[in-house]
């Protein structure tokens, strides 16, 4: 009898310290979600994030994909309204400020932030505080294939790009000799951020500047139709829309079929940063070679912005620290470092043609030509400062994107646009 309660024991112990072990296991594991807002690079963080778990097993990573401009703002609000906030992500810094009492405060002082190049950290500080860590540096503009661009000007030079009239010039002698001009993404967010808010930010080269002029429209002091920034800037939209490849339906706003189009050599420049080159990249019978003109709005070749393209850090990395618990903040935190610091996980950014801005990143590193032109302009300090992106959130770009792509086809006239963007405006608030 004895010895049968000596084996029941026994075998009671046995499974209690297997409990205790499956219980350390188990919380040794770590799952974490990811919201990618870089839609075009789907692919890249399943497989970083596959790797990731090959060499830490206890870790695993879900992707929650979006599409390109599909919602991604509605859709990431749904998921912190429903509980199901995801546990990093990368978004634009303007969101921070939507997100901001729900987002991890970054230490300054982490070891590995020193490999970020100097003013790398500020795209992600709001109000003094780091919310968001950038991931690459990206440039936008007038993107040109110079192959369909010198069958018609040998030599070409971008820099003889440098007025609004020279422009005209430009897509005159290409439509001439048969070929396209130019293509226009029908999309809310190209339109109504990238174009328009060109028309903000070229008001100075500081972000102040930029913001200052949207804070004018907010208060009513400024009306947009009177601005000459405004005015320039549509004027070269009417040339973009005249010699549009898309001139007959310009709405399809179809990524991937502009991308196409465009690679294939269908025009010959397009309206588009050096970003698409993630998509562009992966498609075969593809031209390779590409430059940048700028987007001038003036007949002076002095002025500011006209011998400019943006370049900007558009995304940031950021922490969930509202939903998340404090085990998977570190796991994301650590994932980040290796990432964004580690030779194998900048590699997954590099394959893909962004330009990080981080000093440790491979010297030997051969970039596309799209990054290698927008990298031009910086090098020589041709740069337009976007800094007043922090107000082109997704609800701006999408109802000032909405009325740019009405008067696109025609539905309201530049007044009727001026006053909508106006009205708009005037129903914010500043910062």
């Amino acid at each position: 009898m004895k010895h049968s309660r000596f084996i029941a024991l026994l075998l009671t112990l046995l499974m209690l310290s297997t409990m205790v072990t499956i219980g350390a296991a188990a919380e040794g594991e770590v799952k974490l979600t990811y919201y990618s807002t870089s839609a075009e690079v789907n692919a890249m963080f399943e497989t970083m994030f596959a790797k990731y778990h090959e060499l830490n097993p206890n870790v695993t990573v879900e992707l929650i994909p979006t599409g390109v401009g599909m919602g991604q703002q509605e859709q990431l609000q749904s998921l912190f309204a429903s509980g199901n906030a995801p546990t990093f992500m990368n978004i634009d810094p303007a969101n921070i400020l939507d997100y901001e009492e729900k987002l991890l405060v970054f230490d300054e002082n982490t070891d590995w932030f020193q490999y970020m190049n100097p003013g790398a950290i500020e795209a992600g500080r709001m109000n003094g505080k780091v919310y968001g860590l950038p991931f690459s540096t990206q440039g936008y503009g007038l993107c040109y294939n110079k192959r369909v661009v010198e069958s018609v000007i040998p030599g070409f030079d971008p820099a003889t790009i440098n007025t609004q009239d020279a422009l005209r010039t430009f897509f005159e002698t290409l439509d001439a000799a048969g070929v396209v001009p130019t293509l226009i993404h029908g999309a809310n967010w190209s339109v109504g951020c990238h174009y328009l808010g060109l028309a903000y930010a070229v008001h100075g080269k500081d972000a102040e500047s930029g913001e200052a002029f949207i804070e004018s429209l907010i208060d009513g002091t400024t009306d947009i139709a009177t601005d000459p920034l405004f005015q320039g800037y549509m004027d070269t939209y009417d040339l973009l829309v005249k010699y549009n490849l898309r001139k007959d339906d310009p709405l399809v706003g179809d990524y991937n079929a502009d991308n196409a189009a465009f690679g294939a050599g269908e025009c010959a420049t397009f309206f588009m940063g050096d970003w698409m080159w993630t998509v562009l990249g992966t498609l075969e019978n593809k031209d390779t070679e590409y430059g940048y003109i700028p987007v001038p709005w003036s007949n002076d070749p002095t002025a500011y912005g006209n011998t400019e393209v943006v370049v900007s850090m558009p995304k940031v990395m950021c922490i969930d620290a509202s939903q998340s618990t404090p085990e998977q903040q570190a796991a994301a935190l650590e994932l980040l470092k290796w990432m964004l610091t580690s030779a194998e996980g900048q590699e997954y950014f590099i394959q893909a043609g962004f330009s990080m801005p981080y000093n440790n990143v491979r010297k030997d590193a051969v970039y596309n030509s799209m990054t290698q032109a927008i990298a031009g302009y910086s090098a020589v300090g041709k740069t337009i400062n976007i800094g007043c992106f922090t107000y082109l959130t997704g609800d701006a770009w999408a109802k000032t994107g909405d009325m740019m792509l009405k008067y696109t086809v025609g539905a309201i006239d530049r007044a009727q646009l001026a006053q909508e963007i106006n009205d708009f405006w005037k129903t914010q608030t500043k910062h």
